[in-house]
């Protein structure tokens, strides 16, 4: 089930690509771009750090990029929630905006994240005195960790859908939803984990390819990671359509 819900979430995007650039792309180059500029003027060297002048120049830029990644990140969030699940159509240049959709859902993916990271500590520290019996098994504890954090995160994420298109969802029913899908969610987060690293793969060559390599590296992570975003809201939408609301999934 795992891997015919990372496909069927790929499709969603891939196979309908036009109407997701239309609905998003303008809303994504609004901070990549900028993102883009400052690879370009603060190139950051094989074991090298920025000097502190040339951080200082970049930081308020850097700042004004993060929010505005944000910002556009939760925006595109909830209009591609809502066309997947609710077939709304943008009726402009932009997706439609609603400021207290849009928080409502940034808290929401805020309180995932805590609960996540809480859940990572608590299984990490418990699986940690492994460390004690025998040292090797530090790595195991490791992944005891991420895979708790994955768990949790993935089944309380049909909230996120749900806060999207306004019918609000609880932690609890999310949780119950998703019950018995641990294994899948398991299986999706690998897959998801593998795929973002083959697409990646080309940038990571590229960089060390001199500055035309760079550069080029740049425009191949601008066009992936708009790839890797929406397919990874794409999962959220496919979770939430399949535990929440009974919708089938195709087999891969």
């Amino acid at each position: 089930m795992g891997i015919n819900l990372f496909a069927h979430s790929v499709r969603l995007v891939l196979g309908d690509w036009r109407n997701a650039l239309r609905l998003s792309g303008l809303l994504y180059l609004i901070y990549a771009i900028p993102s883009l500029i400052l690879g370009l003027m603060f190139p950051a060297g094989r074991g090298q750090t920025l000097d502190p002048e040339a951080a200082l120049a970049m930081a308020p830029v850097a700042i004004v990029t993060g929010v505005l990644a944000l910002v556009a990140f939760v925006w595109i969030a909830v209009a591609w929630h809502r066309y997947v699940l609710l077939d709304e159509q943008p009726q402009g240049q932009f997706p439609a905006f609603d400021g207290g959709r849009l928080f409502s859902y940034a808290l929401m993916s805020l309180g995932i994240g805590i609960l996540c990271v809480i859940t990572g500590l608590v299984v990490g520290a418990v699986a940690g005195l492994l460390m004690l019996i025998a040292p090797p098994l530090a790595f195991v504890a490791g992944v005891l960790a991420l895979a708790a954090a994955l768990i949790v995160g993935y089944r309380l994420a049909p909230v996120l859908p749900a806060t999207a298109i306004g019918r609000p969802l609880g932690f609890g029913a999310a949780w119950e939803a998703t019950k018995g899908a641990s294994g899948a969610i398991v299986v999706l987060a690998i897959v998801s984990a593998i795929a973002a690293l083959l697409i990646d793969l080309p940038a990571i060559l590229l960089a060390f390819a001199g500055p035309v390599g760079r550069i080029l590296s740049l425009i191949w992570t601008l066009g992936t990671d708009w790839v890797k975003m929406l397919v990874g809201v794409s999962i959220l939408t496919t979770l939430y359509g399949h535990y929440v609301e009974g919708r089938e999934i195709p087999r891969a």
